[in-house]
């Protein structure tokens, strides 16, 4: 069980480091401009994708304490 535990929090936080990494990846292209899927980044795009960040970053802090 602890073991299950264990590997939960690592990927909750595998997958927050990669929200993060999208951020940044979505200021150094530029709003206006198109990812390599051709997804446009907007100010929408940036916004939503933070918003999830820290519904993740939350319910991390809630399995720690």
């Amino acid at each position: 069980m602890i073991d299950n535990e264990s590997r939960r929090k690592t990927t909750l936080s595998d997958i927050i480091y990669f929200y993060k990494q999208q951020l940044e990846r979505f200021k150094k292209i530029g709003i206006g401009n198109k990812t390599e899927f051709n997804t446009v980044v907007t100010d929408c795009l940036i916004d939503i994708t933070l918003k999830r960040l820290h519904e993740l970053q939350q319910k991390r802090d809630k399995l720690i304490f």
